[in-house]
């Protein structure tokens, strides 16, 4: 006797539909046939517990487990949907913000944007801006500060190979022993725990890979390089197969590599090989028409970063400025314009807020500013100066009303009278004949840099 025929009548219909809902992913109705099951075999066979009535409760328990399965399973693939959604979102704001970036990196490193307006450096620019169209290597030299990166920089996003990557490195900070994992590029398995990584010379290629400081390189890392140059292909440290690259070479030193190739410090292959075309940026000292307006430049700048406002170089110290011969060229006018900035009380920078080096060596060092020179002036020093920049500011903010000015400062009128008199306002004689009126409305009263500079 088979299991079907030993079902109630009208059950092994209801049995097959059933089967039929649960092969479809019908989950609802098949657990509402499936009741129907049991209450059409309790009718027939009331009190009687036997295999059908546990074989369809399992049958229930099993279908109830596979509904909630393929509810987590579609809450699964919703959430993987909604991810892989959000990553295409993000990769398409990622290619825009690269494109952006790299957009403002040619601005920022376009010919135009380089300050430069002395001969020398106007040459070196057209120059820069000539090669910038090849694919020939670059020799750059200068002492320690002029440059010679942003000049690399220039010659990258100027060309037709700004679209691809542009990677420095210090030859000093790679050791021979590291050299050729760092610049040829490593296989997986060379050394327990290590993993495949692409070599700085493999990574640059489509762009340019800048060497600073190529003087220091060592005569076997040198012997590598220039193999690499030869053949146009490197060969990753546990590798069997070369890889092609395509890189431009922008080198750049402060020594002088004639005399380290006769000293036998360097190869005269490779010396040829990345002097293709030879840029030699002047010192500071060599350009002083660009140096005020290199200052200029950096005083905005950290102006602009420490929140300071608009500022401006007393003529003193711009004298004491242009005179200083600069061992540390750009870098250290750089870095003296930020400490003036730091340390400025106002937001005028003069002499004695550059730093004492500057003002001993300066050729205009006996110079002194106006706000310190001029009577009564001399006498006070720093502190009457201070004051009066205070003053003036304050007077500035009240649009000239001195009775304001005065409440501002937390002094009486007259206080601010006398003050204004001591610091060399003749204008504020006047005042004894004033009426209130003009007072209030601030006739007469002078204005930020009407005081002797």
């Amino acid at each position: 006797m088979t299991l079907m025929s030993a079902l109630p009548p009208g059950l092994a219909h209801k049995l097959v539909h059933f089967s039929t809902l649960v092969s479809q992913g019908d989950y609802a109705n098949a657990i509402t046939v499936l009741g129907d099951l049991k209450r059409i075999f309790e009718a027939t066979q009331p009190g009687c517990r036997n295999e059908f009535l546990v074989l369809f409760e399992k049958l229930e328990l099993m279908v109830l487990g596979v509904r909630q399965r393929e509810r987590l399973l579609g809450e699964t693939v919703d959430r993987l949907d909604a991810s892989h959604s959000e990553l295409k979102n993000l990769e398409l704001r990622l290619k825009k913000e690269n494109s952006a970036l790299k957009q403002q990196l040619r601005h920022r490193f376009s010919v135009g944007k380089v300050i430069g307006a002395s001969p020398k450096m106007a040459n070196i620019l057209r120059l820069a801006q000539r090669v910038a169209e090849t694919t020939v290597n670059v020799l750059i030299t200068g002492e320690t500060g002029t440059g010679k990166e942003m000049v690399a920089k220039v010659v990258h996003y100027s060309g037709q190979r700004r679209h691809g990557p542009f990677m420095a490195v210090n030859c000093t900070a790679v050791p021979d022993t590291l050299f050729e994992s760092e610049f040829f590029g490593i296989e997986k398995g060379v050394a327990t725990g290590v993993e495949k990584r692409r070599g700085l010379i493999e990574g640059s290629t489509g762009g340019t890979l800048f060497l600073d400081e190529i003087g220091d390189m060592s005569l076997a890392t040198q012997a590598k390089i220039l193999r690499v140059l030869e053949l146009g292909e490197v060969t990753p440290v546990g590798g069997r197969e070369t890889v092609p690259v395509d890189v431009r070479l922008v080198c750049a030193t402060n020594r002088e590599l004639a005399k380290d190739i006769e000293d036998g410090r360097f190869r005269r292959d490779l010396y040829y090989r990345i002097k293709v075309v030879h840029l030699d940026l002047p010192p500071l000292r060599e350009r002083r028409d660009d140096i005020l307006l290199l200052a200029e430049s950096f005083l905005t700048t950290f102006a602009h970063g420490m929140g300071r406002g608009r500022m401006t170089f007393s003529r003193a110290a711009r004298e004491a400025l242009r005179e200083y011969p600069w061992p540390g060229n750009i870098r250290e006018l750089e870095n003296e314009v930020e400490r003036a900035v730091a340390l400025a009380y106002s937001s005028k920078i003069y002499l004695d807020d550059l730093s004492e080096e500057i003002r001993r060596k300066s050729s205009s060092v006996h110079l002194t500013d106006p706000a310190l020179s001029a009577t009564p002036l001399a006498s006070a020093g720093r502190l009457k100066r201070l004051e009066r920049d205070a003053i003036l500011s304050c007077l500035a903010e009240c649009g000239g009303n001195r009775t304001k000015a005065a409440k501002m400062l937390g002094i009486s009128r007259e206080s601010l009278r006398r003050k204004l008199k001591g610091n060399g306002d003749s204008a504020s004689e006047a005042l004894d004949g004033e009426t209130p009126d003009t007072a209030d409305s601030g006739a007469g009263v002078p204005v930020a840099g009407e005081f002797p500079s």
